[in-house]
């Protein structure tokens, strides 16, 4: 059986100590530096273009997305806004004491349980939601105009790279 040939970067590391590559690698430079720089100033610029540090860009897109979709089960908004059952769920309760959306029993489904917005929820919203729509082209100010499209491509590429190719839209489970 033949095996395939190593190629891109992954295997250049693969083939180096782990000395050698604790010494030389940049961290600077590494992929998941620059997201969580800019998951940093995704959210500095969230709060400030919204006003506001009270709703997180998370708990904004729960808002959004119960606000243009209506009553949604747990598993329908966790697969919307792309966050786990677990964490989704401790954000939720928060949310419904801070009384932002009402949660109740699925009435077709005993076991489950569906979200909606409260009206404080919808005030919130309403109220935040100018500076949230101007969030992506302040962090993509810096770029070229002709290069945006491109960017946002790639960028969605890398993050959900399943959910592309698998042609249902929604991702491959990880291993």
């Amino acid at each position: 059986m033949k095996t395939p040939p190593k190629s891109d970067a992954r295997s250049a590391t693969e083939e180096r100590s782990p000395a050698d590559t604790a010494r030389t690698l940049q961290l600077e430079k590494g992929l998941g530096f620059l997201v969580r720089l800019l998951d940093t100033r995704a959210t500095a610029l969230y709060e400030q273009l919204t006003r506001q540090n009270d709703i997180t860009p998370r708990q904004f897109g729960v808002l959004l997305t119960l606000h243009q979709l209506g009553t949604l089960t747990l598993t329908e908004l966790s697969n919307h806004i792309r966050i786990d059952r677990s964490t989704l769920g401790e954000m939720i309760n928060r949310m419904v004491k801070r009384s932002l959306i009402t949660k109740r029993n699925n009435g077709s489904d005993g076991r489950s349980a569906e979200v909606l917005l409260a009206p404080a929820g919808k005030a919130v919203l309403l109220k935040i939601v100018a500076g949230a729509a101007r969030l992506q082209a302040a962090l993509l100010a810096p770029l070229p105009p002709e290069d945006r499209a491109h960017f946002m491509r790639c960028v969605k590429l890398v993050a959900e790279p399943d959910r592309e190719r698998n042609g249902t839209g929604k991702p491959t489970p990880l291993k």
